[in-house]
């Protein structure tokens, strides 16, 4: 690591020494550009021009080149004053409103006469950013407070950007806020950044915390080809600016709310075509406020934000479980049945901000962010009672300082450190056994307990120059991560399978002569203990080198080069003591050796080329063409080893109890299953945590060639201001996904001798002294994808008394059995895990996406803003109840269908051997099928209509009381999206709807969802 640190500032210190210049536009920032020209169009060299903030008063200055340009980075989003001054002309001053990574243009025509005669331009600056040539949008300061946004979670306005589509939550830390997929994506590959600093979530993917509303003063979001500056994703980059205080105090104070009488019903399906009403208990009050202003008038300033979130919600027992519970306990389990299961949320989350304003050249603000949210019962899924719940804690903060530095008026530099700690705990209260039936369970809930934390100490570096026509950038990009992982558990209580409900145990004497303590009534048992942590010490290194070269007046090329290296990001510390890879180099068996033949290692040559360019057709910043290609490479997220790593520990984490055959014998107690009686008979004694795998556990490999996902991604675009105030853009954008992770089972099993099936290594187990392994599941970088979309958009900022956003994607995103992003991808078959038939689209595949918002003035101080979203229908996959290949552990399933008639999905169904004989051509049967195509039928398309009325109520020049009303999902529409039913083992629910569009996701109105609120500003 030293030598790395060494070679960058040896590097730095070069540019320094070679340039004499350097500067840098650093992530947080934008640019002021333009040229200055006379009455004749002649440019004017050596004017002088003053960039001021209208909030701080600070000052930026610069002189006209003798192109009459100037340029000024590094500036803060907000809004300025552009004075522009040359003796024997008069001064112009016109308004600019910079947001964050853009480049506006504010040009200037001097007119003759006296400097201290000033001529003050009113009409706003182009909507065509003449320099970008990346794809992006930005969401402004009036979108973030006057758009419907549910939750209050900035993060919905995502969706007003061309390729952006909700996903379904992957994780349960991520159920209540906005997962974005891009281009086809499923959100993992998102990489936020809050005034620059690193947000990601290390452990799956995503951001970890999320901004006060009150606090965010805008984003961008970059969803393809962003520059070199910009790195650890091979998704989108979302990049977020807080508030800051400035000469003027300012501040507001709100309340949200929402209750169940403001909703409709929910229209849950059945399953088998019908829908049942139902009617959830909710209520949730939002509220908060900010204030900001001077310490100091022109130098100190504060800015803080704080919200708070009441949630009450209640889950609804499924189906007969109620019932079942209630019998349960009435017979004297220990069952806590409740027809309504309380999920309650609290959270807060506050924001503050100090800027200081050092001197003239140099200026410094720190930011400090929390978020902190306790809930109960989020695991419970509708068929247990009260002691199958849990709590769950969540602690993020956030925190960054940075300098500004204004080193000549052509070199400036930003130097920013950061930290972020997260900790989510999800644990109970309770710890007894886990005890199921059919429809019912009570007891310590399987998924609890489990952790993952993590600490990170960010530093970076942004330096550039100007010289000429090129505006030189270098930078460090520094991450320590000095402890990340946690522990994850399952069946950590011993967990006791009933066959049948408890209805039908109490009322079936015959069967059930003594009750739930009738001999045979319990048919399994599992209990897993051991040492379940993951933890690991990762360091990430970030090099980059940008040249934004003006070749002509009207050509613009943007050529970056960006080197990423990780550090025990892949676990490769670990490998050599996981029990599954000292196994395997213990077997030396020729079909293994490969997969240990060497450690992993992570990448290093992982170098992002990044080339652009934007063209003004005719020099007017009407017509701009613009396009490029780059490669990006994302993280490798530590659900990826972490089984692994668990096997590398002291004691191995694994299953010790599993009983499943009535001659099975009760551990310590040397009863067979079938006689053992619950409630009379001794529970089973646990061994002790084992050092090795035990027989038939699931064995974890990182595959010693892993590599870290990229992409490849180019567009080519085309804009048209219309007008000073709207814009016409057409983009095509391709992603090429490589090096995705899928998991592949090394050891799959294949027929052997014409009989069906056995696994390669099962002779090589039988010889050794080994355990043998049930699977050996070697997680490879082998994934592919790809996306092509081409984006319509129209904007319109607010004139004549409306805003309008309106984009139209038409887009294809396939992969092989996966999506971009993802993890933990099982081909049906590891042996041919790029046949034909797993080539198909993402879940997230939609072939048409349509997103209309804006915002309307009615006048007296009424305004409407309506978002609109449509999207086709997306794919989902049929499948199977059972292995239908027999393939074993660590595949997915498979559906045979004959290959003269391949959309013949029931063919085979409840006939597996039928399907193993005609697919592997056995028993004298012709090899006659193929496996369905993936993902090959499709859901119903998705349309949602939110809705925000305010009425906004002015009290003198300042202060604003503004009422509001919002109806999210406003015609009432059941989406159910591609959440069916496509197991062919049940015909009756076979392409029925099963639930709602993102199940996971508590951020997609079920219903039509009201909600009330007020807001007051001064």
């Amino acid at each position: 690591m030293k030598n790395y640190l060494k070679s960058y500032l040896a590097a730095l210190a070069l540019t320094l020494l070679s340039l004499g210049n350097a500067f840098g536009q650093a992530t947080a920032s934008g640019t002021i550009q333009g040229t200055v020209v006379d009455q004749s169009q002649a440019v004017v060299p050596g004017a002088e021009v003053i960039i001021t903030n209208k909030a701080t008063g600070d000052k930026r200055t610069a002189a006209t080149n003798g192109e009459g340009a100037y340029r000024v980075d590094l500036l803060s989003a907000g809004a300025y004053t552009v004075k522009v001054s040359k003796v024997g002309f008069a001064s112009q001053i016109q308004n600019v409103d910079l947001l964050v990574e853009q480049t506006v243009t504010a040009n200037a025509t001097l007119n003759p006469g006296a400097v201290t005669e000033i001529v003050e331009i009113t009409s706003a600056a182009t909507l065509v950013d003449l320099d970008k040539s990346g794809v992006s949008q930005n969401i402004t300061p009036t979108e973030v407070v006057e758009m419907p946004m549910i939750q209050r979670d900035v993060a919905n306005l995502a969706y007003l950007a061309p390729g952006v589509k909700a996903a379904d939550s992957y994780d349960p830390t991520k159920n209540r806020y906005a997962i974005l997929s891009v281009n086809g994506a499923g959100g993992r590959n998102v990489n936020v950044t809050v005034n620059g600093i690193d947000d990601k979530d290390n452990t799956v993917g995503g951001p970890v915390m999320q901004l006060p509303l009150e606090a965010v003063q805008e984003f961008q979001i970059s969803t393809q080809r962003f520059s070199a500056q910009n790195g650890r994703s091979e998704g989108a980059a979302i990049n977020m600016i807080t508030k800051q205080g400035g000469n003027l105090y300012h501040g507001s104070g709100f309340g949200y709310f929402r209750d169940q009488r403001f909703d409709t019903d929910e229209k849950v399906p059945n399953g088998t075509g019908g829908q049942v009403a139902e009617h959830p208990d909710y209520s949730r009050q939002q509220f908060g406020g900010s204030v900001g202003g001077p310490f100091k008038k022109d130098k100190l300033f504060g800015f803080f934000a704080i919200e708070r979130e009441r949630e009450s919600e209640g889950l609804e027992e499924t189906g007969t479980s109620f019932t079942e519970l209630t019998l349960a306990k009435g017979a004297g389990l220990a069952a806590q049945p409740s027809a309504v299961i309380p999920r309650p949320f609290y959270e807060t989350r506050y924001n503050g901000r100090l800027d200081w304003t050092i001197d003239s050249r140099n200026t410094a603000y720190v930011s400090f962010n929390s978020q902190a949210n306790n809930s109960l019962n989020d695991q419970s899924n509708g068929t247990g009672d009260l002691t199958n719940g849990n709590y769950t804690t969540n602690h993020m903060l956030l925190a960054n300082f940075t300098l500004n530095s204004v080193l000549t008026n052509t070199t400036v530099n930003q130097f920013t450190a950061g930290y972020q700690y997260w900790n989510n705990l999800i644990a109970s209260n309770i710890s007894a056994p886990l005890v199921t039936f059919p429809d019912a369970s009570f007891g310590t809930n399987t998924n609890v307990p489990q952790q993952s934390f993590q600490r990170k100490w960010q530093f970076k570096d942004d330096i550039s120059t100007t010289i000429g026509k090129h505006t030189l950038k270098a930078g460090l990009d520094y991450i320590w991560n000095p402890v990340e992982g946690g522990f994850f558990e399952f069946s950590s209580t011993l967990e006791i399978d009933f066959a049948a409900d408890p209805s039908v145990i109490l009322s079936d004497s015959k069967n059930y002569p003594k009750g739930f303590a009738t001999p045979g009534a319990v048919v399994s048992m599992a209990l897993a203990n051991g040492n379940p942590y993951f933890l690991v010490a990762t360091k990430q290194l970030g090099l980059y080198f940008q040249d934004d070269w003006r070749a002509t007046p009207r050509l613009t090329l943007n050529l970056g080069l960006r080197w990423d290296k990780d550090f025990n990001m892949i676990g490769a510390s670990d490998v050599k003591n996981s029990r599954t890879y000292q196994e395997l180099v213990a077997l030396n068996n020729p079909f293994s050796n490969p997969y240990v033949s060497k450690l992993p290692h992570d990448d290093n040559k992982d170098f992002s080329p990044r080339v652009g360019f934007a063209y003004d057709l005719t020099g007017q910043g009407r017509h701009v063409l613009r396009g490029g290609y780059g490669l990006y490479y994302g993280n490798v997220f530590q659900n990826i080893p972490l089984f692994m790593e668990q096997m590398a520990n002291p004691t191995v984490f694994q299953t010790v109890i599993s009983l499943s055959s009535p001659t099975d014998i009760v551990t310590g107690t040397g009863i067979a299953l079938g006689n053992w009686r619950y409630g009379v008979d001794p529970m089973p004694v646990p061994p002790p945590p084992s050092t090795q795998l035990a027989s038939g556990s699931v064995g974890r490999l990182m595959d010693p060639n892993y590599r870290n996902p990229v992409t490849e991604e180019f567009n080519v675009g085309y804009s048209w201001s219309l007008s000073q105030n709207s814009v016409i853009e057409a983009e095509y954008t391709h992603v090429l996904g490589l090096h995705e992770n899928k998991t592949m089972n090394i050891d799959q099993k294949v027929p052997v001798g014409g009989v069906c099936c056995s696994r390669p290594l099962d002779p090589a187990f039988a010889a050794s002294t080994q355990p043998e392994l049930a699977s050996v599941r070697d997680e490879q970088s082998i994934g592919r994808s790809h996306y092509d979309g081409v984006n319509f958009s129209f904007r319109r900022r607010m004139s004549h008394h409306f805003t309008v956003n309106a984009n139209y994607t038409l887009a294809w995103a396939y992969s092989y059995n996966g999506g971009g992003g993802s993890f933990r991808n099982y081909p049906m078959l590891s042996t041919n895990p790029f046949a034909s038939w797993a080539w198909g689209p993402s879940p997230n595949d939609e072939r048409h996406h349509i997103t209309l918002s804006g915002i309307v003035d009615l006048g007296k101080g009424v305004q409407l803003a309506p978002i609109m979203q449509f999207g086709s229908a997306r794919p989902y996959a049929v499948t199977n109840s059972s292995n239908t290949l027999n393939t074993g552990g660590g595949t997915g399933t498979a559906v045979i269908v004959p290959s003269n008639n391949p959309t013949n999905w029931f063919a085979y169904a409840g006939n597996n051997t039928g399907a193993q004989n005609c697919f592997y051509g056995l028993s004298g049967v012709t090899q006659a099928c193929t496996i369905a195509a993936y993902d090959p039928l499709r859901g119903e398309p998705f349309f949602q209509l939110d809705l925000r009325l305010s009425k906004n109520i002015n009290f003198g020049e300042r202060m604003k009381l503004q009422l509001v009303a919002q109806a999210f999902n406003l015609t009432n529409r059941a989406n159910y999206g591609n959440d069916f039913n496509g197991n062919i083992a049940s015909a009756s629910t076979f392409g029925h709807p099963a639930g709602f569009l993102n199940p996971s996701a508590t951020t997609i109105p079920r219903s039509l969802w009201g909600e009330f609120g007020f807001r007051f500003t001064f």
